[in-house]
C-alpha cells in the first residue's frame, strides 16, 4: 500500500519523537561504546579560564570556560568549567551543528546543596531529561543518551561543573531499528529499502497463505517504554494518535527531497490479520524506527 503524501507531509510535525524510545546513561563508568566522535577538549589548548564558545568545531558552547589539569577521576587534560562571568542561569548548553543519535560525556558535580537536571533538544523541544545528585569524588560519572535524536544538551549545574569526553554519532545516515519488546510477536515487519530523502521508502510485513490483511500503526507519540499485551502478543508503540494503513503485505512512503527531513524519526509496528480455524486472528508484529537520512 502506498501511504500518502499528503500523511507524509503531515508527519513533518513529528520531528522530536525519539524520547519514547530514548535510553538515559546515568551514573555509568563508560560511555559509549565506538562512538563517531569524540571531543576530549585536548590539552592546553587555551588558556586557562578562557571562556569557551565555538573553539571546538561543530559545537557552540554557553556558560563555560576552559580548564587543563592532569588526569582526574576520567577527567584526562582539557575539560569545560563553569564560566562565572555568565551568571545565571547556571545552564550549561551545547548545541550541535547537525543533529546527533547518542551522546555521551563526563560530568563532575560540584556541589550537592541540590540535584543537576541534564536534558536533550531538538530544535528546542525537550526530548528527554533525568536529574539526581551526585559528586565530584564517585567514579561512576559517566552521563548520556541513546537511542534518540537531538542537537542540543543542557544541563543546570549546581554552582560549578567539571565536563569532559563528549562523545557522540552523529545524525545524517538513513536508519531502520528494529524493536521487538520481549520477542513474543513474530519478527515480520521489515525495511526493503532505507528512508532516505527523497525517494520512497519501501517496508514489508511478511504474509502466509492465511493471511486476510496487514496493517501498519503509525505511531506519532513514539515507542511504549514497555511493552502492553495485546490480542496475545504486546503492544509496542503508544497508542495516542495512532494512524492505521491496511494493505496486503508491501508499503510505500514517499519522503520528500528536504534537508529538513534528514533526523526526523517515524515509528511503525505491523499487524497481521490470519485465518486461525475459521476465525479471524489479530496477530502483533514488531516495530521499527526510521530515521530519514541521506
Amino acid at each position: 500500500m502506498h501511504i500518502p503524501i499528503v500523511v507524509a507531509a503531515a508527519l513533518a510535525a513529528f520531528l522530536p519523537l525519539a524520547s519514547a524510545s530514548s535510553q538515559q546513561i546515568i551514573a555509568q563508568t563508560a560511555g559509549l561504546t565506538n562512538p563517531a566522535r569524540v571531543i576530549d577538549f585536548g590539552a592546553n589548548l587555551l588558556p586557562n579560564f578562557t571562556p569557551v564558545s565555538t573553539q571546538f568545531g561543530g559545537l557552540t558552547i554557553t556558560h563555560a570556560s576552559y580548564f587543563t589539569t592532569g588526569v582526574a577521576n576520567n577527567l584526562v587534560g582539557g575539560f569545560l568549567t563553569n564560566n562565572f562571568s555568565t551568571g545565571f542561569p547556571n545552564t550549561l548548553r551545547i548545541q550541535f551543528a547537525s543533529p546527533v543519535t547518542d551522546l555521551s560525556f563526563v560530568y563532575h558535580q560540584i556541589s550537592t546543596a541540590g540535584p543537576s537536571v541534564i536534558r536533550i533538544l531538538l530544535q528546542g523541544v525537550p526530548v528527554d531529561s533525568f536529574s539526581g545528585t551526585w559528586n565530584q569524588s564517585q567514579p561512576n560519572n559517566y552521563f548520556g543518551f541513546t537511542n534518540t535524536v537531538c542537537d542540543e544538551l543542557q544541563i543546570d549545574f549546581q554552582a560549578d561543573f567539571n565536563f569532559d569526553t563528549l562523545a557522540c554519532n552523529p545524525m545524517g545516515l538513513a536508519a531502520c531499528a528494529f524493536f521487538n519488546g520481549s520477542n513474543v510477536n513474530p519478527a515480520d515487519f521489515s525495511c526493503t529499502t532505507l528512508p532516505i530523502v527523497g525517494t520512497t521508502w519501501q517496508g514489508a510485513v511478511t504474509t502466509n497463505a492465511n493471511t486476510l490483511l496487514t496493517a501498519l500503526a503509525y505511531a506519532p507519540a513514539g515507542l511504549l517504554p514497555l511493552p502492553a499485551p495485546l490480542f496475545g502478543g504486546e503492544l509496542l508503540v503508544q497508542p495516542a494518535g495512532l494512524v492505521l494503513f491496511t494493505g496486503m503485505g508491501s508499503y510505500s512512503l514517499p519522503i520528500p527531497a528536504a534537508g529538513s527531513w534528514i533526523g526526523t524519526v517515524l515509528e511503525f509496528q505491523g499487524l497481521r490479520v490470519d485465518l486461525v480455524g475459521s476465525a479471524a486472528t489479530f496477530v502483533p508484529l514488531n516495530a521499527l524506527q526510521l530515521v530519514i537520512g541521506m
